[in-house]
């Protein structure tokens, strides 16, 4: 590795020799070497008060002939303005070229050579004048020595690199490739520099830009890079990373592999690393404040796969736990540690900045996880590594989970296991995550902002479901002010000791997710950008198309079981079905089905007979295959469930129409008669018939079955289906049965003889021959009954 380079390429090295090979070279420039941003101020002839400045005529400065800073310069306008009154790039340049060179200097200035700034502004070389084209000896020295290096480097053109300033070291073994301008597609190391922007921070400088994308803009590889931030700066160290500093703009298009931040830096910007495609980032010793954003692995370009820290031993502040990044936070005390109910709402406890002795201490065996120091610390967790496995282990003494714990863009663990020092979680966590802990109650107090699922070590796993155990509790009614999560105390765990015969099996989570239709598209589309895939973007579509109307296979399908190591499955917990295979089945041994299980994707439910109570808002997937028959054994359902769908009540023999307005639920939590619906709203909501999933069937299937009706409200029922008398018919033909054709006939909806032959006509169309014949039979009952009632002439006695 060249001390002197803040890049270069490296794609075999291990990343420990990388790291080390950073550490014993610092890396250190000048001012020669960087771009000074120097804050605004006001210079003579300039007035920063409100009101308009004097006219001062542009006269040109020959200080900036001189100068590497060329900020401030108009040379863009020179060539926007020329662009406009139509003359070419050639004529631009002849012009102009011709007035600098006669500038004050008669026939004899004319074979003089232009300045940097006056190419710039004949637009002949770029903004950015590199370091090695500075003229000084250790850049002449280097020069020379790149160039002979070797004929092959020679011969694959690697001129224009070396032009440029781009190229500080090149492979001797580095060949031609077909189609590459530059000959590096071969290229294997290369050591160089790329334009760094600082800027003055109190007695050091912060780095405020690491132009990484300058190395496409030259030909140059951008894959396998190593990137080591400058220590030093014409001696005075770099002390701060600014958020900034690795923009996507930037960086977009550079692959980095390891990202060395040297000791010299204390304070990183939350954000510095959010939009970097760096696998890798060490943390030197003097990191003493870092706090990372949220991190989105899509963000970056090219698209992040995964991401990793390590830490210097000697860092008193950060570590690195088995894949988790943690920062110590103080001391662990009596108070402190175990206080998770305390502490759950964000306040109080003394874990503040706490003085931090020594370095990493030996490791102790616990129970819950990876193990952090022994020597009484408390830590926040900021950063697990990406990707995740199936589970997560937080290391014993974290205190605080950090808003960035879990990246975007990539499937989160199924299982946290926390320790028992867990007292607060920051920011969102999937609400899928199921949480294991020493003490499932207070655990569930911590994580109830972000909605997890708890249970104790106990729980067991089968078939990607995760089930716990419980003594039983009496059944009574459900409090839904205070709705119990799966391990609280209103479920409370059984003690270890407990018989098998005295305990209740519950479903905590239900199997995890599958991925969205969208991340289907990106994963492939992803895929097919690094070239790991052939499929084309129009068959990723078309893929990603066919999964969401694809049937319903034998393998998506979610049976429980009875029960569960010998103990049976009676209750399931709250958000333990979040999402549900598209086929769900309830065995006859459950009881409750508690709030929250939404149960997203199902389409067809069986309930049991025998479950006596459904939480607030469970079965809400709006897919339902209607209607779902609900036994007559269930007393209590809470609001919001059965969303947008059909259901059938056991209890009432009614079919109705669950709106998708959960404020104005009809479902019954307390019911006196223990038939857990208000027909009397839900009467109500038919007239309006907003939010329904099918108004015209909701009418029908309300006169087919008057459970609770009133008179008024049924005859109200029948002039609203009068309205709608053509597509009543057509529904009847299609969907209806006797009991509905009876049930209209009754309430008089057929009294009028062109409605009754035109349902007579749809029904015939459908070949429903028995409503046909009972409405035949109804209206000649109806005929002799009238006629039985009429008063006869005397003619009519004898007549045959």
């Amino acid at each position: 590795m060249d001390g002197n380079a803040l890049v270069f390429r490296d794609a075999t090295s291990s990343i420990d020799n990388l790291i080390a090979r950073a550490q014993e070279n610092p890396l250190a420039l000048s001012l020669a070497d960087v771009i000074l941003e120097e804050p605004g101020h006001a210079i003579e002839g300039e007035n920063w008060r409100p009101q308009l400045a004097p006219y001062k005529p542009w006269v040109h400065d020959a200080a900036l002939d001189e100068t590497d800073e060329l900020d401030g310069t108009d040379g863009d306008l020179l060539i926007v303005g020329a662009l406009g009154m139509g003359i070419s790039d050639e004529e631009r340049m002849a012009l102009i070229g011709d007035a600098l060179r006669g500038e004050g200097a008669g026939a004899a200035g004319a074979e003089r050579p232009l300045t940097p700034h006056e190419l710039w502004t004949l637009g002949q070389t770029p903004r950015w004048i590199t370091p090695h084209e500075r003229e000084t000896s250790q850049n002449r020295e280097t020069l020379e020595n790149n160039r002979g290096t070797t004929d092959t480097c020679r011969e694959t053109n690697l001129a224009a690199c070396e032009t440029s300033g781009m190229l500080h070291e090149t492979s001797s073994e580095a060949d031609e490739a077909p189609g590459d301008s530059y000959g590096m597609a071969a290229t294997d190391y290369f050591a160089t520099m790329v334009p760094v922007q600082v800027r003055r921070d109190g007695g050091g400088f912060a780095l405020s830009a690491v132009h990484l994308s300058a190395l496409a803009d030259h030909g140059l590889p951008s894959d396998q890079l190593i990137v080591a931030v400058p220590a030093f700066i014409d001696g005075v160290p770099v002390v701060r990373i600014a958020s900034e500093a690795f923009a996507r703009r930037f960086t977009s298009g550079a692959s980095v592999r390891l990202l060395v931040v040297p000791d010299t830096v204390e304070v990183i910007g939350a954000q510095a690393f959010g939009s970097v495609c760096a696998e890798v980032v060490y943390l030197g010793a003097g990191v003493r404040v870092y706090d990372p954003a949220p991190l989105d692995l899509a963000l970056p370009n090219p698209r992040l796969t995964a991401r990793r820290y390590r830490v210097s031993p000697s860092n008193e502040r950060f570590v690195v736990v088995g894949d988790c990044l943690l920062e110590r936070i103080g001391a662990a005390s009596s108070s402190s540690v175990g206080v998770a109910a305390g502490n759950a709402d964000g306040g109080g406890g003394n874990i503040g900045d706490c003085p931090i002795n020594g370095a990493i201490g030996r490791r102790t065996a616990v129970s819950g996880g990876p193990v952090a120091d022994d020597d009484g610390s408390v830590f926040r967790l900021l950063f697990a590594e990406a990707p995740y496995g199936e589970r997560l282990a937080m290391p014993d003494g974290v205190q605080i989970v950090g808003p960035a714990l879990l990246a975007k863009g990539v499937t989160p663990p199924h299982v946290i296991d926390a320790p028992a020092s867990l007292a607060r979680v920051d920011g969102a966590v999937p609400p899928e995550t199921v949480w294991r802990g020493d003490d499932p109650a207070a655990l569930a107090r911590v994580v109830a902002r972000c909605g997890g699922r708890v249970t104790d070590f106990q729980a067991v796993e089968d078939a990607q479901c995760w089930y716990g155990f419980a003594a039983p509790a009496p059944m009574a009614a459900p409090d839904n002010g205070d709705a119990a999560v799966a391990g609280s105390p209103s479920a409370p765990f059984a003690a270890a000791s407990a018989s098998p015969t005295s305990r209740e099996a519950h479903l905590v989570a239900g199997p995890p997710a599958p991925d969205s239709v969208s991340r289907q598209f990106s994963s492939a589309a992803h895929a097919r950008m690094r070239g790991a895939s052939d499929v084309s973007a129009r068959e990723a579509a078309a893929s990603a198309a066919s999964a969401m109307v694809a049937p319903v296979s034998a393998a998506d399908r979610l049976a429980l079981p009875r029960t569960v190591e010998g103990v049976p499955l009676t209750v399931v917990a709250e958000r333990a079905l979040i999402t549900a295979p598209a086929t769900l089945s309830l065995p006859d041994t459950v009881r409750a089905v508690r709030d929250g299980n939404a149960c997203k994707g199902t389409r067809k439910l069986m309930l049991p007979e025998g479950l006596r109570t459904i939480g607030a808002h469970c079965f809400c997937s709006r897919t339902l295959a209607g209607p779902v028959l609900i036994p007559a054994s269930v007393t209590s359902i809470g609001e919001g469930s059965f969303e947008y769908a059909v259901v059938r009540l056991a209890a009432a023999d009614a079919v109705v129409h669950i709106t998708s307005d959960q404020l104005m639920s009809c479902f019954l939590a307390t019911p006196d008669d223990g038939i857990p619906f208000d027909f009397t709203r839900y009467d109500d909501q038919l007239l309006t018939g907003r939010g329904l999933p099918d108004h015209l069937g909701a009418l029908l299937h309300r006169l087919a079955a008057p459970f609770r009706l009133a008179p008024a409200m049924r005859d109200r029922i029948v002039e609203a289906l009068r309205e709608r008398a053509v597509e009543a018919c057509q529904y009847v033909a299609r969907e209806g049965d006797i009991a509905m054709v009876r049930a209209l006939a009754d309430a008089g909806f057929l009294d009028d003889g062109d409605l009754f032959d035109r349902q007579i006509e749809r029904l015939r169309a459908s070949n429903r021959t028995d409503c046909v014949l009972f409405l035949m039979n109804w209206q000649h009952d109806r005929t002799e009954a009238a006629r039985a009632t009429a008063p006869q002439r005397a003619r009519d006695r004898f007549a045959l």
